[in-house]
């Protein structure tokens, strides 16, 4: 279904990263993953479906030093990565669960890195690649943006400011990006309630809607593996697959 094409995945030594890596794998692509740990990343590797088409590899990289010259050897090998690649998942992010005025400016500043500066710029290396990409294998390239339910403004929870302003952000650059890039890559964005399986499932507020990580990886993979989608919000909230009804 996605054979030969190769997939680019932040945050995929854990969560909802991981159990992306590992369906993209089972559907054929070739998996590059891109996390802080490296014994993390191993251990997706050895999970990950292999066939005598497939080549995983991964990039250790702190994507918060996307910007910097501590940055640039990082830069540079997702780059390369970009030439060979037709999807681009941004999954990584952070949350911080206290009150805005509590938190410190530094903390702040690194959930604006994690949460929306790194989508930004990974979408920025891998546009250009990835239509020379498209010109020589005909396969239309694609960013999915893992956002949040809390991105809506009907659905807030205490504690959870800048996480919930910076996934709003990411729906801003979704719907932005498909307008500027005219058809040649299909961009969308899925917004999942809590899933409960992950590190930030466990310590987050009950009160949002939850969804299961398997349910969660299937309405991903519907999103990429259906040409029809692009420019799509798609809730996951455990209540079936919808797109956000957008009202001007």
């Amino acid at each position: 279904m996605l054979s030969s094409q190769r997939a680019v995945i932040t945050g995929a030594s854990k969560g909802i990263g991981n159990a992306l890596a590992i369906r993209l794998s089972q559907l054929g692509c070739s998996i590059t993953m891109v996390a802080r740990s490296e014994h993390l990343l191993l251990d997706t590797l050895e999970e990950l479906y292999t066939d005598h088409k497939q080549k995983h590899n991964y990039l250790v990289c702190d994507l918060l030093k996307l910007m910097y010259e501590a940055g640039k050897q990082c830069v540079d090998e997702l780059s390369n990565t970009f030439d060979e690649s037709s999807i681009l998942i941004n999954c990584a992010g952070v949350a911080n669960h206290n009150l805005l005025y509590k938190l410190p400016n530094a903390t702040v500043v690194s959930t604006l890195q994690m949460n929306l500066l790194s989508p930004i710029l990974l979408s920025k290396f891998a546009i250009m690649p990835m239509i020379k990409h498209l010109r020589k294998t005909k396969v239309i390239p694609q960013i999915l943006n893992i956002a949040s339910m809390l991105s809506l403004s009907g659905v807030t929870i205490g504690g959870t400011v800048p996480y919930a302003a910076l996934k709003a952000g990411l729906l801003g650059l979704t719907q932005s990006l498909l307008n500027e890039l005219s058809g040649k890559v299909r961009v969308n964005a899925v917004l999942p309630g809590l899933v409960p399986e992950t590190d930030m499932g466990k310590t987050g507020s009950k009160s949002l809607p939850s969804v299961l990580l398997t349910e969660l990886v299937d309405t991903c993979e519907k999103i990429l593996t259906h040409d029809s989608y692009n420019g799509d919000l798609i809730v996951a909230d455990g209540k079936g697959f919808r797109k956000l009804e957008q009202k001007y």
